[in-house]
């Protein structure tokens, strides 16, 4: 069930556990960072230096710094950086998860060699990357719909829609270990041979503004398939850079707003990524036609 993920034992990196890695100074050096554990949330500090985000989920963003100088990363979050190496050789930085509180986990330490710096400044270099041509969603003339997850321990939820009928949540726990639902509904997850009735069925090449409350008391990396959407607000307020995305890490008891163009044609799976949450009725199908 795993309601608020799992942080684990131990966080490898590209399938290792390495101590260090070596760095020059004045060099500038780009990270592709990836989430792929499937519970696990990363806000990733690297002490003494203020990386640059240029992409978000493969798609460019404006180049700015992270909000509390951490990249934050749900599961299948990615992030590309820019990060200019402005220690001085021979100093040792570390690279801190700080998602969990009391729980600060190092991935690994930064060490800067003994060579003398690449260069006495930064890189004076463009980091901006091209913006690729997704179509704008018009959102005066968007439809809107909002989408409620809810469920899990603490959350209040006596039953669910399930194959069709009501089930309370006793039954819907113990015969078939689901705690959670989209709108009421919760799915009987990948192994079930009947493909699901969409949630929504959206007009092909339309504008949407879709409403996600979270109404757990827990995170929810919530990924759409076929499509990115921008982020507009969150609980309100206007959401910096107002990114492009796939996956939007939506906080307990809280609400984002994305908005889309729905030109990809298909059922497509919108889940969590907590990939335990998915199996437990946290996913639905949005069809494009």
């Amino acid at each position: 069930l795993t309601h608020a993920g799992r942080i684990g034992n131990v966080a490898s990196i590209n399938g290792q556990l390495p101590e260090s890695m070596t760095v020059r100074a004045g060099e500038r050096i780009r990270l592709r960072l990836i989430n792929a554990a499937n519970a696990r949330t990363f806000a990733l500090l690297f002490e003494g230096h203020t990386p640059q985000i240029i992409a978000l989920d493969g798609q460019p963003v404006e180049p700015h710094a992270p909000a509390e100088n951490r990249i934050v990363l749900g599961a299948a979050m990615r992030a590309d950086v820019i990060i200019d190496m402005q220690g001085q050789p021979g100093e040792t930085f570390r690279v801190i998860d700080t998602f969990y509180q009391e729980q600060a986990f190092r991935l690994i330490t930064l060490n800067y060699s003994p060579q003398a710096p690449l260069r006495e400044h930064p890189l004076d270099a463009p980091i901006r990357l091209p913006a690729n041509p997704l179509p704008e969603p018009d959102l005066r003339t968007a439809e809107r719909h909002a989408i409620m997850f809810s469920g899990g321990a603490m959350g209040g939820m006596q039953g669910a829609m399930f194959n069709g009928e009501y089930t309370d949540i006793r039954t819907l726990v113990q015969q078939h270990g689901v705690v959670w639902a989209i709108n009421g509904i919760a799915h009987p997850g990948m192994h079930h041979s009947t493909p699901a009735e969409p949630l929504l069925t959206l007009q092909k090449d339309r504008s949407y503004i879709l409403h996600l409350h979270n109404e757990t008391v827990f995170w929810h990396p919530m990924h759409l398939h076929g499509h990115s959407f921008r982020v507009l607000s969150h609980e309100g307020q206007t959401v910096p850079h107002q990114p492009w995305r796939d996956t939007v890490l939506i906080p307990p008891r809280e609400h984002i707003e994305v908005a889309l163009v729905a030109d990809n044609p298909g059922d497509w799976m919108f889940h969590c990524h907590i990939l335990e949450h998915q199996q437990a009725g946290m996913m639905a199908v949005l069809r494009v036609a």
